[in-house]
């Protein structure tokens, strides 16, 4: 690893607090000697085709040049930003993420619609917003937009370990802890985020974005992230994200709670089989009473579905799901079905006498990989041919 002079320490208490120490007056400035190198990017407004292929029905009758023109009419908040902030922003994120930038050359495609707020490979940001059929969902603005992209990027430096060949980078690239998820990569994307975006756009904008509304909505690992995470791994130069990865053991309860659903296989499940009491149809499979302590309990649970695969256990007292207290059956599945829309419900269960965290995930979860221990990351495309 290089060794880096520049001491920074990231300090987050939420919900009322988010406060960093710095002991550089202005750690975005590129210290003497300064040798990391950064990426070429280039800010790309003219992905005409590209813009043309994420939504041909509507392009048959829209056309998109006007919206290409669009985009670079209201893409000048977004440009000042870069020219001032992006080679800073590359810096910080390789410092903390204790990555190099394998690639040395890469665009930012601005459009004006995109089927989300953003991706990473390629790096896409749309300037109007999330485009579903007909239904336009607006894109983030200002301090919002700014986060957005850092975080767009952060994923962007996690899919460097995924390029090279050197041994500590095959062994942060796979990491369970590195598997595509909201739980798992996108939450180390998003502390990465956190501390980077606190120094290029400011402590008090970084943490207005991260309590808004609209960032709650785009976090459902959030939760986890909060208590696994968020002032637990503190990063530093010193001690920068990869390393932190590789400390964590596989068998962790942090690895543990965000495991995707492990279902029974085939073999192993009865032509038939259901339990007394559960309906044979829904995919939760598991029903609760109201126990002597006044708190629902899981009363049975069906091996074969979805609730026992995400490791939910008969006898499992629920304390809250997503960070609400249900009181009835009703509430238990109309809390774990509206987190599933959202990619997952989190489960505070108490397991002999012990809090346990439950992670009520999605069933495709678990054909993402099919077998973590011997998972190989998807390497990113080197290009991609469009204007």
């Amino acid at each position: 690893m290089r060794c880096i002079t520049v001491t920074l320490a990231f300090f987050l208490l939420l919900p009322t607090a988010m406060m960093a120490q710095f002991t550089e007056e202005d750690s975005t400035a590129r210290p003497a000697g300064y040798d990391l190198a950064v990426p070429e990017v280039r800010l790309n407004k003219q992905a005409t085709q590209f813009q043309a292929s994420l939504y041909p029905d509507y392009y048959l009758s829209h056309p998109v040049r006007n919206d290409m023109r669009w985009v670079r009419e209201n893409d000048s908040a977004l440009t000042a930003f870069w020219q001032n902030k992006g080679d800073s922003a590359l810096w910080l994120l390789a410092q903390l993420s204790g990555l190099d930038w394998v690639e040395d050359r890469f665009d930012i495609y601005i459009l004006k619609y995109y089927p989300s707020f953003g991706g990473a490979d390629p790096l896409v940001i749309p300037l109007a917003g999330m485009r579903e059929a007909s239904r336009v969902m607006a894109a983030p603005e200002g301090a919002a937009q700014q986060f957005n992209l850092i975080y767009r990027l952060a994923h962007r430096m996690l899919i460097q370990a995924e390029k090279a060949d050197d041994p500590l980078y095959r062994s942060v690239a796979t990491h369970p802890l590195m598997q595509p998820g909201p739980y798992r990569r996108d939450n180390l994307a998003l502390l990465l985020t956190l501390v980077t975006s606190q120094r290029i756009i400011g402590l008090d904008s970084t943490f207005e974005v991260y309590e808004s509304p609209f960032w709650k909505e785009q976090t459902p690992g959030r939760e986890i992230f909060e208590k696994y995470l968020l002032n637990t791994w503190r990063l530093t130069p010193e001690k920068p994200l990869a390393q932190w990865i590789v400390s964590e053991s596989p068998l962790s309860t942090l690895v543990e709670a965000t495991r995707p659903p492990r279902f029974r296989p085939a073999g192993e499940v009865g032509q038939g089989e259901s339990l007394e009491g559960l309906p044979l149809r829904g995919q939760l499979g598991f029903s609760v009473a109201l126990g002597e302590n006044g708190r629902l309990t899981v009363s049975q649970i069906d091996s074969t579905r979805l609730a026992y695969a995400c490791g939910l256990r008969e006898g499992d007292i629920i304390r809250t799901i997503r960070g609400k207290r249900p009181s009835t059956h009703k509430e238990v599945v109309e809390y774990i079905l509206e987190g599933l829309d959202r990619g997952g419900a989190t489960m505070l269960v108490l397991r002999n006498g012990e809090d346990k965290t439950v992670l009520i995930q999605p069933r495709d979860l678990a054909n993402d990989v099919a077998n973590e221990d011997s998972l190989k990351p998807n390497r990113a495309a080197d290009s991609l041919d469009i204007e």
